[in-house]
């Protein structure tokens, strides 16, 4: 058994030793564009981080043994604003970037893999010297290698996750040590959040937590020329939106078919900072899988509309990134649908602006992506679209 461990643990150091060495060629190939450093590459970075982490049993009803010392990589392109747009300095010259992870939950015949591609952004916090405290955020997709299945290979004790494609979401927070204008050395904490927002059966989501230290390397200089000017003054205006969305989830039995949830409402939101607005409004959804499960078990017959819709209010905070935006909301249910227990609900995710101006009637145009959630349960996915007045 000491002799299978200690094998084991040869092997994986041989296998993140080949990474290694694959992120240092990566680093001499991106030093060689040193030699034609212009502006446009000034605080371009590649950064690296391994995280080390443990599964939470965020519901009573995940019965699976917990997946522990659980492991992930990420290679990022990063790069630090200079404030050439109004919107970096407003936000004070954050970060921004893209990242490629791997992530084995070491329990290959249960849980499998995971790879991700997450767009992120990062803010500091506080700057001291060489010390800089950041957070940093992202949202993208997984392929998750071993999804609940009962055929061609029968997985049935993985209810985490019910399909191959799912929301992968990294929160994390570190403290980062600035070497000199090329090198940056990390350490923190982080939650990693893997869903499919029920769009498959069973769908409880993997939450797992843990430490992460990494790397950056910038080939040019990690401390870009900040531009510093007086920035046109924002009103703290008003705007009224109508909203409209759909979203499509798997009801009750896995590999059953999709159902559409409608969504469509109002709401107001009042800008302030010229960087942040804050929501509120009212929504009304109306679930067919809900229409559908009733009209079958004959329930409240000649009312299955009344009881396949709710409506709610809520209040939210948007923090705007030039065409982009950082949602979150809080809701409470003022009608429900069938047997529904719970009371609120929250919603996170982005907007996209495809319009946006400070005169006319019409103000804004927005795709939203919003993942809607109870808690630690993920509901559903929203594709929404909304038109500010």
């Amino acid at each position: 058994m000491l002799y299978s461990t200690s094998k084991r643990s040869i092997l994986m150091t041989i296998l993140y030793t080949k990474r290694l060495y694959l992120c240092f060629a990566i680093l001499l190939w991106a030093q060689s564009l040193s030699a034609q450093t212009n502006e446009q590459w000034e605080g371009v970075g590649i950064e690296s981080n391994y995280f080390h982490s443990n599964m939470m049993r965020h519901s009573k009803k995940i019965t699976a043994p917990l997946a522990q010392n659980t492991s992930a990589f990420e290679l990022s392109l990063t790069k630090k604003f200079k404030g050439t747009r109004d919107w970096q300095i407003r936000r004070g010259y954050p970060e921004a970037g893209v990242g490629l992870f791997y992530l084995n939950y070491n329990n290959r015949n249960l849980y499998g893999e995971v790879f991700a591609i997450v767009p992120h952004l990062r803010l500091r916090i506080i700057t001291k010297e060489r010390f800089t405290w950041s957070l940093r955020a992202g949202m993208g997709f997984g392929y998750v290698t071993k999804p609940y299945q009962r055929v061609p290979h029968n997985n049935l004790e993985n209810e985490t996750i019910g399909g191959n494609v799912n929301n992968f979401t990294p929160l994390q927070t570190d403290l980062r040590y600035i070497f000199n204008k090329h090198l940056e050395f990390q350490a923190g904490a982080h939650l990693i959040h893997v869903s499919n927002a029920s769009f498959r059966r069973p769908n409880f989501g993997i939450n797992i937590w843990g430490v992460q230290a990494g790397v950056r390397y910038f080939p040019v200089t990690n401390k870009p020329q900040r531009i510093e000017r007086p920035l046109p003054q924002l009103k703290n205006r008003i705007l009224v939106y109508a909203k409209g969305s759909i979203a499509f989830i798997e009801k009750d039995m896995p590999d059953g078919g999709l159902n559409r949830v409608y969504n469509a409402g109002v709401f107001a939101t009042k800008r302030y900072l010229g960087k942040n607005k804050v929501i509120l409004g009212a929504d009304y959804t109306y679930n067919t899988a809900m229409y559908a499960n009733l009209k079958y078990n004959q329930r409240h017959i000649g009312e299955e509309n009344k009881y396949s819709s709710q409506s709610s209010v809520f209040l939210g905070n948007e923090f705007e990134f030039n065409r982009f935006g950082i949602v979150l909301q809080a809701g409470y249910y003022l009608t429900k649908i069938d047997q529904q227990t719970e009371k609120y609900y929250q919603k996170i995710g982005g907007n996209f602006y495809f319009y946006k101006s400070e005169k006319g009637i019409l103000k804004e145009g927005i795709f939203s992506l919003l993942l809607k959630a109870h808690t630690n349960r993920a509901e559903l996915l929203e594709l929404g679209l909304n038109f500010g007045f």
